[in-house]
């Protein structure tokens, strides 16, 4: 399964809001204080100081209220930027900028307290949940002379060595929403957080296959998986490609020994090869309970694509789409709530599962089920733009 996974409309807006402001500050080396001019972008926040990171190792002053989205340390290093950049360690900056919210706040705290400092260091995840759960500075400090299980506690995460144990593991490129609701399933679930006890390291992948898939947890493939370096997104990839494996080994009614045969993999590839194999046998089942294909009845989508998506409703056409992009299309077959689109554009071919109700007309193809394009892989912004306009174009247009 290949990967090809776009920035979704809320990403775009929100990387060209950080670089709208990271063109709008000022160093100033005398106060040793960064200025940055918000009143464009977030009027709310005017012109916002950020003190140098000597300065924040320094001071006793209160840590103030910095706007929690403002991802400075994301942002591209323009020489003003630099002058403030340049005082602080580079693991400290790495460390604050895994999160997608709080930074400033994060790095403050670790200036101002050694403790969270080495909490940063050891368990990043903690110091950001510690400094993003709503506690007062005097709280947070209280927290410092404790164990590290009673502060998991105290943020509403189980107070067990276990839960500091698997925070200690995380070996993450970056935080996002999806990422920490993983981490908030793998610690709230008993079962889970015991089983990842024995993963000396988890990165994105073994912890997406750990909160989707836990009865994969400590397989093979989950080891080989954890020792792999990977990005946040190519975790989508690996989901999905478990989960149709899965749905179809459900669908042929498969032996737990054949099923079995996903855990003892030690590459996503084999876990390919063998969904494929599935595959095949499962079409030829389905093909032959239809009915039986010769040369006059075999389907010829491929000379009636066009980039304009249209709906298709021969079994023949939905075999050959299942062969073509090697996805179990015809499992949805025949279900009256849902209608398959096929399109074609430069990147190749590409089909989509659209929920319906069959006393509707095609105008209500709203809900989208999945997408995938040929290789089974997921779909990228031009795809997901062509689905969009050619559901719009459906809908009742007004005077």
């Amino acid at each position: 399964m290949k990967l090809n996974l776009p920035l979704n409309p809320s990403e775009i807006q929100q990387k060209q809001f950080q670089k709208q402001l990271s063109k709008s500050c000022f160093w100033d080396e005398v106060e040793q204080t960064l200025w940055i001019d918000c009143r464009k972008v977030l009027p709310e926040f005017g012109v916002l100081n950020v003190p140098s990171w000597d300065a924040l190792t320094m001071s006793s002053a209160k840590i103030p209220a910095y706007p929690n989205n403002l991802r400075i340390l994301d942002w591209s290093n323009y020489s003003q930027i630099s002058y403030w950049r340049k005082q602080i360690p580079p693991w400290v900056q790495d460390s604050c900028a895994l999160f997608p919210t709080h930074q400033l706040t994060l790095l403050h705290y670790a200036g101002k307290y050694p403790q969270v400092l080495e909490l940063l260091d050891h368990s990043p995840m903690l110091a950001w949940r510690l400094i993003t759960a709503g506690l007062d500075e005097s709280d947070i400090v209280a927290l410092f002379s404790g164990k590290r299980q009673v502060m998991a506690g105290q943020v509403g995460w189980p107070e067990k060595v276990e839960t500091v144990k698997f925070l200690r593991n995380l070996r993450l490129r970056l935080v996002n929403d999806e990422i920490a609701e993983q981490i908030e399933t793998c610690l709230m679930d008993e079962q889970r957080l015991t089983a990842l006890q024995a993963l000396p390291r988890i990165n994105s992948m073994a912890l997406s296959l750990a909160a989707r898939f836990p009865e994969l947890i400590g397989c093979k493939l989950h080891h080989a998986l954890a020792q792999l370096p990977c990005r946040p997104m190519q975790c989508q990839s690996m989901v999905a490609l478990l989960e149709d494996a899965y749905r179809l080994a459900e669908a042929l009614n498969l032996p737990q020994a054949e099923i079995d045969k996903i855990g003892n993999c030690r590459y996503l590839v084999e876990v390919t090869n063998i969904y494929q194999a599935w595959l095949k046998v499962g079409c030829d089942e389905f093909v032959q309970q239809v009915m039986a294909v010769d040369s006059e009845n075999r389907s010829n989508l491929e000379e009636r694509l066009s980039a304009e998506p249209k709906v298709i409703t021969l079994w023949q056409d939905w075999v050959e789409i299942t062969r073509l992009q090697q996805h179990a299309w015809w499992l949805d077959y025949s279900t009256n709530g849902q209608a398959l689109v096929v399109w074609q554009n430069e990147k190749g071919v590409w089909s989509a599962l659209i929920s319906k109700h069959a006393d509707e007309p095609i105008a209500d193809l709203q809900t989208i089920v999945r997408v995938r394009g040929e290789e089974n892989c997921l779909p990228g912004a031009k795809p997901l733009s062509d689905l969009h306009l050619w559901q719009a174009s459906l809908l009742p247009q007004g005077d």
